[in-house]
């Protein structure tokens, strides 16, 4: 069976795609897992465990023109897949699997686009995504779910990552955790992306009760646009830092999380990338959904900020709401 997982949006929704990648992979040598998601994540779907190909279609990115759909219906109707496993409840996303002519198209239900579904289950408000997709391959038939989401990098990824942190000088077999004051790996669009950023001396603060409490010692990370983030939090950090901002590409950063203890972060790809190398993540909310949004698993915490009924900050205020206390309880307090 050519079982296809169609994936609108970024890395963020392709990393949750994981376990069902997982799930479906494991139910025999009989079926190929092909994942359908924009170009922008098509490295990280490459390296999923279970992927056996990647199509990268400009149509399912964030904003994509028309031609770029039809582009993707196209591709899509030529590989005469068995089954679209659709990860979205976006009536394009539906549709694109339906005019495909795949036999069999299996999404979460809601909304009047799901008759566009042969197969559809059911999802609870504030379920987490990845829980809701994983489901899917139920549906086909798929025993032993695979729950935890794994991602190989590969052997040059890791050599670079292992660089990075032996070069750090604080990778002395004490506990190394990341932060990631900056928000330039995100797959929001600008404004929205702008709205998950947490104030620096919180993030400076932070680092020096870690280090304070725990002996720990600080990587900061993100990508090439996030230096001056990492400069404003780490001005005021007087705890044994290293600043690995930029410094390498997402597979070497995923290896890199993968040898830290803890990553704290905002709402990022950096999140799902560390909980796929099996690190305990804790989460930073506000204007977005941590409990749909972020990474799947008990060991993954949340801090969501919530606007108040009566005034109070919203949207991009809302991450002001979330102090260095709330975040050291959540990574303090027993599973």
């Amino acid at each position: 069976m050519r079982a296809l997982v169609v994936v609108p949006g970024g890395q963020v929704e392709v990393l949750q795609a994981s376990p069902l990648v997982r799930t479906l992979a494991a139910a025999g040598p009989e079926t190929a897992v092909i994942v359908a998601c924009s170009p922008a994540a098509a490295e990280v779907a490459g390296a999923l465990e279970g992927a056996e190909g990647v199509v990268a279609l400009r149509g399912l990115g964030p904003g994509a023109p028309p031609f770029a759909w039809l582009q993707a219906w196209a591709r899509l109707r030529r590989m005469r897949s068995d089954a679209a496993l659709v990860c979205s409840t976006a009536a394009r996303a539906r549709l694109l699997a339906y005019l495909a002519g795949v036999p069999r198209r299996l999404g979460p239900a809601g909304g009047a686009s799901a008759v566009l579904l042969s197969d559809r289950v059911r999802w609870t408000r504030g379920e987490n995504r990845a829980a809701v997709w994983l489901r899917l391959a139920g549906l086909l038939g798929a025993g032993a779910e695979r729950h935890r989401p794994s991602l190989d990098p590969g052997a040059a990824a890791d050599r670079a990552a292992r660089v990075q942190i032996h070069g750090s000088g604080i990778a002395d077999g004490r506990l190394l955790i990341a932060l990631a004051p900056g928000c330039a790996h995100s797959d929001l669009p600008g404004t929205a992306r702008e709205a998950t950023a947490w104030a620096p001396d919180r993030w400076a603060h932070l680092a020096n009760q870690l280090a304070l409490r725990h002996g720990a010692g600080i990587l900061f990370v993100g990508a090439a646009g996030d230096e001056g983030a990492v400069t404003a939090a780490s001005v005021d950090v007087d705890a044994p830092h290293a600043d690995v901002a930029g410094q390498l590409d997402t597979l070497a950063t995923a290896s890199l999380l993968g040898h830290c203890d803890l990553v704290v972060s905002g709402d990022s790809p950096l999140l799902h990338l560390a909980a796929a190398m099996g690190t305990p993540t804790v989460g930073l909310f506000g204007p977005t959904d941590g409990r749909r949004r972020g990474p799947y698993g008990e060991e993954h915490r949340v801090v969501q900020a919530l606007p108040t009924r009566r005034g109070g900050p919203r949207g991009a205020g809302l991450m002001a709401r979330i102090r260095v206390e709330d975040v050291l309880a959540g990574i303090e307090s027993p599973l």
